[in-house]
This record gives C-alpha cells, structure tokens and sequence, in this order.
C-alpha cells in the first residue's frame, strides 16, 4: 500500500531542519491531516541500530554503563548506532559492536526482529540479533571515545532480577531477555 493510499496519510507541507547532530536529527514538519487540518510534528531522525543477544554457554553478555538521560547505570545487550558510511550490512555492524564492547566475534549470527522503539517521533529502526559459538578475539578493538561500559554475564534468572531491580529498563533489553525466556520454554 503506497502511504497516500492510507486513510490517516499526513501530507507533510514543510520541513525545517532545527538540529543535527552525531547521532541524530531533528525536524519540525506541519503536515495536513486526514480532516484537512494542519497539525505540527516534531521528528527525530536516525540512521538505525543493531542490538545483539550474545551466548556464551547458558549465560548472555551484557554491559553495564551510565545512561546520562536516566541519571542512571544500566545492563544492556550490547547495542550500536549505524554509521551513515555503513550502508545495510548490518551484520558487519554487529560484529564491530560486538569486537568493540565484548571483545568476542562469530560467524553464528541470526536476525530475531526489526522494530521502531518509538514511531510516535522517531524513524530509528532497531535490528536484534542473536549470537552464538562466540570466540574471544586476541585483540580487541577500542571503545568509543565517550565510552565507558563493563561486561557482565548473567544467566536467564539473574537478568531476570535485574529486571526487577531496574538495572535492565530499556525496551531492546527486556525484548531480549523475553525472547530468551521463550526459548527456553521451546527447548532451544
């Protein structure tokens, strides 16, 4: 279905561009909407996402780092932006997150799901991988420079509790532990 074949289409009229940074952009759009309105919309742009849940025998790989927006740490499954020179390989995007955050790479890596964390105001898709046979990696390439993590493996039960202590709060993470709970559930 072409979008202007929808019956709630927004016809955007303008854009202005009012910031642009390293990791994303916004714009300001006045659209037109379905009763003939005129309406604002506030867009954040991004170029897109990888997350991974990585194995390593019965425990998943986490790391533990500062999110400045919470004013707090948190435990997430490793995760990286893609970089606009990156084009659609995102595997080799997760294995660079993978190299950079756990020093550890494979060759077994599966796609779980796409989605869009927050479509309400945002365009950034989110790729989850799963990761397994993992092998460390002799040398390990450096963090980011404004990068500060620890890693941590923790089994199913333990992510669970971290969970419940508000350690795991973001929503790629939760999705991940979930799913992996599913799969122990299946027998996988």
């Amino acid at each position: 279905m072409n979008k202007e074949d929808s019956k709630f289409y927004e016809q955007v009229i303008e854009t202005k561009d009012v910031f642009g940074g390293k990791v994303i952009g916004v714009q300001v759009e006045q659209v037109i909407l379905p009763n003939g309105v005129p309406a604002i919309r506030e867009v954040v742009r991004h170029n897109g996402a990888v997350a991974v849940l990585p194995f390593i025998d019965d425990k998943v790989m986490f790391v533990r780092q500062y999110r400045t927006p919470l004013e707090q740490e948190t435990l997430e499954i490793p995760a990286g932006k893609i970089n606009p020179d990156e084009g659609s390989d995102l595997l080799e995007v997760i294995k660079r997150e993978m190299n950079e955050e756990l020093g550890y790479t494979t060759e077994d890596i599966e796609k779980i799901i796409s989605f869009f964390p927050s479509p309400g105001y945002s365009d950034e898709k989110l790729t989850v991988f799963k990761a397994t046979n993992l092998e460390k990696l002799e040398f390990k390439d450096s963090l980011d420079d404004d990068e500060f993590l620890d890693v941590e493996a923790l089994t199913l039960e333990e992510a669970k509790q971290q969970i419940e202590l508000g350690y795991i709060c973001d929503a790629k993470t939760i999705f991940a532990v979930n799913y992996w709970e599913l799969m122990e559930l299946n027998g996988e």
